[in-house]
């Protein structure tokens, strides 16, 4: 059932998988709330040592946040939302919907109150290091996999289906790594940069 903070100006409701609990945060003040399924909690803002924040963007990839308090509890939020099958949701079951809205609304706000909050607190935007360096690695691997068997049938010859569909395997994950490759590992984050006066409307994906 829903809450009235869920759905205040800083509320943002998300379910990032079709097997995962709803989830919920809200701002108030200089507290962040949270609810997922049954559990409930909060955290001063004061407490938060590191948040890294990847907005909307034209890519169409998922708008992700991930919150560390200094006790190690970790928060990971996403712009994601699967519809469960109840009688409020059951006509928008199997449609992925994208709250880009409500994310902006909550994530932006809540970076600018932390710089003030807590000036210490480590804010980034991009990729991790370590899915940044991994990503290069997969990234490397295909390109390798793609000459090599080209070469190979170059040397040889002859046409091998079974090298040419995996060479096509390794060519359709390249696409999908460039935008974290692109994005060269983190890199600070300026509140002052991000402007949730008029986010877009959040749309269904099929």
């Amino acid at each position: 059932m829903s809450d009235a903070h869920e759905l205040s100006r800083h509320g943002h409701v998300f379910r990032p998988g079709p097997f995962h609990r709803r989830r919920a945060y809200w701002l108030e003040g200089a507290a962040l709330h949270w609810r997922i399924g049954a559990d409930e909690g909060q955290a001063q803002l004061a407490d938060m040592a590191f948040m890294r924040l990847n907005p909307p963007d034209d890519t169409g990839a998922p708008a992700r946040c991930v919150l560390i308090e200094k006790t190690g509890r970790v928060h990971k939020l996403c712009d994601r939302y699967w519809p469960r099958w109840t009688k409020q949701e059951r006509h928008s079951w199997g449609r992925l919907q994208r709250r880009e809205a409500t994310f902006r609304a909550l994530t932006f706000t809540l970076a600018r109150r932390l710089k003030k909050a807590n000036p210490g607190t480590i804010l980034e935007s991009g990729a991790g290091r370590s899915e940044w360096i991994a990503t290069c690695i997969v990234a490397a691997l295909a390109i390798a996999i793609i000459l090599g068997g080209a070469g190979l049938m170059i040397a040889q010859g002859r046409i091998y289906l079974a090298i040419l569909a995996f060479m096509a395997l390794a060519a359709i994950y390249l696409p999908m790594l460039w935008p974290v490759i692109r994005s060269g590992g983190p890199r600070p984050l300026d509140p002052a940069t991000l402007h949730n006066a008029n986010p877009p409307p959040s749309r269904v994906e099929w």
